[in-house]
């Protein structure tokens, strides 16, 4: 041995710990400790990321279980084969080095955030010294199996805990009055669905929507009522609360409100429950409950991939610090799928789930025909993308972003967009989605009278939030304030009690928020003293009402109405198209469509044209052409195919047609071969 490493291993001690089994539990505790505990206290108080994943919290204590002791098994592997194969100097160079850099990383990301805002170089330093401590004592002393089986009561604690406490210890408790009047109750939520878009300037229902026009013959029309939030994990979880000013309630009372369901476990010791939702699963403890969850009917090879893949996600968002936690997808406005790149529900929601909730209702009515139903049916057929026909079909997969570059049919990456042309066409499909939610809502309603459910039954038709079409904000917060009252906080709300007949205008303000405490009045109960929920229906809101605008990261800014002037964004031909073959030729002389494409137009061969995959008979179109190919300004072009103009092409302008090449976006009836065309 050279002097100099001899010199260093006096001054750093003989390695007295050789046990293999003792120095993988030494790398395994760091990472319970950093890791395995931020992100299982985050998943512990959230019942609604294990029901959104059919995956229980009991099952998830047992696979953690696995998993911790699966990676102990792997490191004691590794060591032990190092130092049957090794020297004694070379094991210990081995297990301290892993052991320098494993705690090193952890412990410096742990510094990292606690010193980001002040000194963030003090991260590295502090990891830097306490891997160095860790190593030494992992070195010198047999004391691992000790901690991690200390860091792994820590780690299990949350979830027991949440087991027997619960997410949220004001959850509703409903005393019901004994009766055997109760009626049935189903409440709807289309996500994503504005006032304006299915609702005139005269508070009726528009004609492109006919179920719920029929539905308001017998109904409340509420005209002025507003959404509780403008992010749909704020605003659903705070209808189910019957929460009216998220901003109120403060951060940590909304982290465990959107963890729960609200009312809908107490409603269930006398109804019988159905969920059919994105993001809720409501597991019944009695064979006269049903429910339509989501994820409940995928094999569980499945959920548990997707479970292990989104807590793996929670983990690293949770536990590390940037750069390392960029790696990871974003958990804002989530419960599942992070990894899809989607808004609040990834790229695997269902938009036609009807059919779930009337099966629902079947089995419910099937398993306890005398006893009252509940049916919760969150649809997320309106949530952007909007991407569907009139009939339902899909026009291009419904994915985010639609391509490269594009968050959203005619928009940038930040879906925004860059001209009143683009803008006509994302309108006319979010009107398509709200015409196949209606013809979903018509299926269910004809449901419940073919089975004599209809007159004693109070029916819910609202939205969590809706959305704008924007220019320079997010479409959930709107370019003006106008935009933000108009098109998002402003949302339907209807409601049929049981055995109404005749049709009723509420037009004083209301929050959507007020819906709960309308539904416990309804099933004949009451809440608990200490659990204040907004007032019903009936009453004015104590405050405001107010609406919360929710940015990334979880700021809360509250919105008071005070009647504010609303125009409808709306125009006739975005509503109802005037040609039905070729809704989307936007911004073209009616007279040009299935004519020979006329003189003073020339054809861009250079362009390049990417159909889209759907099963629509409209066909989106993705087109690239030279930007200079075109004349500056220029925002609309034709299609034709065969020489015969079947539609127009809509140019991005402005910020998006700066570079080498300009993209243009058509939706035209399906054919074998497309040309598209500028002006001279």
């Amino acid at each position: 041995m050279s002097a100099a490493r001899q010199s260093f291993s006096s001054w750093i001690g003989a390695r007295r710990n050789n046990s293999p089994r003792d120095i993988a539990a030494w790398l395994v505790a760091p990472f319970i400790l950093v890791v395995v505990i931020p992100a299982n206290e985050k998943i512990a108080s959230n019942a609604v990321f294990f029901a959104a994943h059919s995956v229980s919290p009991i099952t998830w204590l047992a696979v953690l279980a696995v998993f911790l002791v699966a990676l102990w098994l792997v490191l004691f592997a590794v060591l032990t084969l190092v130092r049957k194969i090794t020297t004694p100097l070379a094991f210990d160079y081995v297990a301290s080095i892993l052991m320098f850099l494993t705690t090193w990383f952890l412990a410096g990301n742990l510094g990292l955030r606690l010193f980001s805002l002040g000194a963030p170089i003090l991260g590295p330093l502090v990891g830097l010294l306490t891997a160095a401590l860790l190593t030494q004592l992992s070195r010198r002393i047999m004391m691992g199996t000790a901690l991690v089986i200390f860091a792994a009561v820590a780690a299990f604690f949350p979830i027991a805990m949440s087991l027997t406490v619960g997410s949220d210890a004001s959850a509703a408790e409903l005393t019901f009055k004994e009766t055997d009047a109760r009626p049935n109750i189903i409440w709807v939520i289309s996500d994503e669905l504005q006032y304006p878009l299915a609702f005139d300037e005269q508070g009726l229902v528009r004609k492109e929507l006919p179920n719920l026009a029929k539905l308001q013959e017998t109904a409340t029309t509420y005209t002025h009522a507003y959404a509780t939030a403008n992010y749909t994990d704020y605003a659903v979880p705070s209808q189910l609360a019957g929460i009216s000013d998220v901003a109120g309630e403060g951060a940590e009372r909304m982290a465990k409100v959107r963890s729960g369901i609200g009312i809908v476990p107490s409603l269930a010791a006398k109804y019988s429950v159905v969920m059919q939702s994105p993001i809720y699963h409501f597991e019944c403890d009695n064979t006269a409950c049903a429910s339509a969850g989501s994820d409940q009917d995928s094999n569980i090879f499945v959920r548990y991939l997707g479970f292990a893949k989104d807590a793996a996600a929670v983990a690293g968002r949770t536990a590390l610090a940037p750069p390392f936690s960029n790696a990871f997808p974003s958990l804002d406005g989530k419960w599942r799928d992070f990894w899809s790149g989607g808004d609040e529900f990834g790229d695997n929601a269902e938009g036609n789930s009807v059919r779930k909730v009337i099966d629902g209702i079947n089995r419910a009515n099937l398993d306890n025909p005398s006893g009252p139903l509940f049916a919760f049916w969150h649809s997320i057929r309106s949530h952007a993308p909007w991407s569907v026909d009139r009939e339902g079909k899909e026009i291009y997969p419904s994915r985010l972003p639609v391509v490269e570059g594009a968050h959203m049919v005619g928009s940038d990456e930040y879906g925004l967009y860059t001209s009143p042309e683009l803008q006509s066409m994302e309108r006319r499909l979010y009107a398509n989605s709200a015409v196949d939610f209606d013809r979903q809502l018509g299926e269910l309603l004809e449901t419940l009278k073919s089975d004599g459910l209809f007159e004693n039954t109070m029916i819910i038709i609202t939205a969590d939030h809706g959305a704008g079409i924007t220019v320079s904000g997010d479409r959930r917060i709107g370019d003006t304030d106008q935009q933000l009252w108009t098109e998002v906080a402003h949302v339907p709300l209807l409601i049929k009690a049981p055995n109404q007949t005749t049709a009723t205008t509420v037009s004083e303000p209301r929050s959507t928020g007020q819906i709960a405490q309308s539904v416990i009045d309804a099933a004949l109960a009451t809440t608990a003293k200490e659990l204040v929920l907004a007032p019903n229906l009936g009453q004015a809101p104590k405050t405001g009402p107010v609406f919360t605008t929710v940015a990334y990261g979880g700021v809360m800014t509250p919105w008071v109405y005070s009647g504010q002037s609303e125009p409808s964004p709306w125009l006739a031909e975005d509503l109802s198209p005037p040609n039905a073959e070729h809704p989307f030729a936007i911004g073209i002389d009616a007279a040009l469509i299935d004519a020979p494409v006329p003189a003073g137009w020339n054809e861009l061969a250079s362009a390049s044209i990417d159909p889209l995959p759907g099963e629509s008979d409209q066909q989106l179109l993705v087109v690239d052409r030279p930007t200079g190919s075109c004349a500056i300004g220029q925002h609309v072009g034709l299609v034709s195919a065969d020489g015969i103009v079947i539609g127009s092409v809509l140019w991005e302008q402005g910020r998006q047609a700066t570079g080498p090449t300009t993209r243009g976006w058509a939706i035209v009836p399906r054919a074998a071969d497309y040309s598209v065309w500028c002006a001279n």
